[in-house]
């Protein structure tokens, strides 16, 4: 069996470093010629407008090939100058005569200040002040700020401009004017642009002509970098972003689109039993301080071992000469196999479940928490009557009438790196089991990988809690105590 994970993992390595190479213009590239531009005159608008008529496209749109040629021809002993300064002075001081740049190479300076201006506004010494202008007189900009009326010379605020692609695929390109926790207002040469934050996509800034990623403004701790499709063994309302795939230690997903993936957990396929495990999620809300959403899913398996499906259900089986619980003692040594019918050894089988979720991010900005509900049931009552032999039948327990699991999730951000988690349910086939145990039957059992074995303390109700910290922006890992112990999530590809 490891042969064959070390088989699996070498013949999906290629497709994924293949499936990589889009050909899209790399980060590096488009920072480059950003900054080179800037060297030369350009503003990002302008910039957009140079390629454009050279290339027919704008900067995000450039191939890694077209990318190389215009950072060459920046490189070059002749490079591009700005035809025309596209960005205008606006001010309702007629006669104040905005900052230029000091020279060709420094940092873009701003060349949009006007009354009533409100965000964050970088300076050229490296300062950061949150505040709104209320008076512009001799290049002097009046800012109220929390800590009191500051005044700053136009000449030391640096231009901000902002790129953002929506979620509908419109692009918006200009200097930043108001700022909102919701919204974001930009001006271009057709007029302002109010954008809420709930509808944007990507987002690049450019602070004196200097490039801030998107993934860089999410530093500032408004959102954790923790995103959970699951909370230990139960799915959220959130799928995993659309081309991204991932691999955990039980399954593999993919996300088709924003709101469909489809996963499947490997140690059951080496198994024989494919199986796929698709979630939807049917309604989504989203603003720019919360989200939340109801998904429905499904766990299919085309063989699946009944024998693991009894196991957690040993005290609802009795035997009929005696009536003896096949949990009782005297009945240990009597296995799976000898109680079912061994025609329904391996079934077609599958759960279903639907969930709601919905996070919100904290008044102090630190991040996000939230909770998820949700309810699972399965396909054991079109079995339950032909799956046991003829020796050995179900009780009349009102709790085995019908399979179920119902449990509530809570989220809460530590830090941008740090989440903690903890969940209770119900759930009529629980059981509880050691580390020990756990280990055992994930690594040493007949069926590595796939957590099965007939062990354990049976519990109706429980409780969970532990924490996921996110080594980087694709390598999560966590630790609870209920099985399985301990997770990880590794994000492999994100076309």
């Amino acid at each position: 069996m490891k042969h064959s994970l070390f088989l699996y993992i070498v013949m999906i390595v290629p497709i994924l470093l293949f499936s990589q190479d889009n050909e899209k213009i790399l980060q590096t590239q488009k920072e480059a010629i950003v900054s080179l531009s800037a060297s030369k005159g350009f503003s990002l608008e302008s910039l957009n407008e140079y390629l454009v008529q050279k290339f027919g496209m704008a900067l995000p749109d450039l191939s890694r090939k077209y990318a190389a040629e215009v950072i060459r021809l920046f490189q070059s002993e002749n490079p591009p100058v700005p035809i025309t300064n596209s960005i205008q002075p606006a001010t309702q001081q007629s006669d104040l005569k905005l900052p230029t740049r000091e020279n060709d190479r420094g940092p873009i300076l701003a060349q949009f200040l006007e009354v009533g201006m409100s965000k964050r506004f970088h300076l050229i010494d490296g300062n950061i002040i949150q505040g709104t202008i209320l008076k512009i007189e001799d290049n002097i900009c009046q800012l109220e700020t929390a800590e009191g009326i500051l005044k700053i010379p136009t000449k030391d605020i640096l231009e901000e401009t902002a790129e953002i692609s929506k979620r509908d695929e419109s692009r918006y390109i200009g200097p930043v004017i108001k700022e909102t926790l919701e919204t974001i207002s930009i001006r271009s040469k057709y007029g302002d642009v109010t954008i809420g934050k709930k509808d944007i996509q990507d987002m690049n800034r450019f602070h004196g002509g200097k490039l801030v990623p998107w993934a860089e403004e999410k530093k500032r701790f408004y959102r954790g970098a923790v995103s959970l499709t699951d909370i230990f063994d139960d799915p959220t309302a959130f799928p995993l972003e659309a081309n991204a795939m991932y691999i955990s230690g039980l399954s593999v997903g993919y996300g088709f689109t924003d709101r469909f993936m489809v996963h499947t957990s490997f140690g059951n396929n080496f198994s024989g039993d494919l199986n796929l495990r698709p979630l939807w999620q049917f309604y989504n809300e989203r603003t720019a301080t919360s989200r939340a959403g109801i998904a429905i899913g499904a766990n299919i398996y085309s063989r699946h071992d009944m024998a693991s499906v009894l196991a957690n259900r040993i005290r609802y089986i009795r035997r009929k000469s005696d009536h003896l619980l096949l949990n009782d003692p005297l009945l240990l040594n009597i296995s799976i196999d000898q109680v079912m019918n061994l025609e329904y050894k391996n079934a077609f089988f599958s759960t279903l479940y639907i969930v709601y979720s919905k996070l919100w991010s904290q008044e102090t900005g630190r991040g996000e928490m939230g909770y998820h509900i949700g309810i699972k049931t399965n396909t054991l009552p079109f079995l339950r009557d032909n799956i046991l032999n003829n020796s050995y039948e179900w009780t009349n327990e009102n709790a085995n009438a019908f399979p179920f699991r119902i449990w509530a999730a809570f989220e809460y951000d530590l830090t941008k790196n740090l989440k903690f988690a903890a969940e209770v349910w119900a759930d009529n086939a629980y059981r509880y089991r050691t580390l020990s145990e756990v280990r055992q039957d994930y690594i040493s059992d007949s069926t590595p990988f796939v957590l099965d074995a007939k062990n354990g303390e049976y519990r109706t109700v429980d409780v969970d809690f532990g924490f996921l910290y996110a080594v980087n922006d694709s390598f999560r890992i966590g630790v609870h105590f209920r099985e399985a112990y301990f997770v990880f999530f590794w994000r492999i590809l994100e076309l």
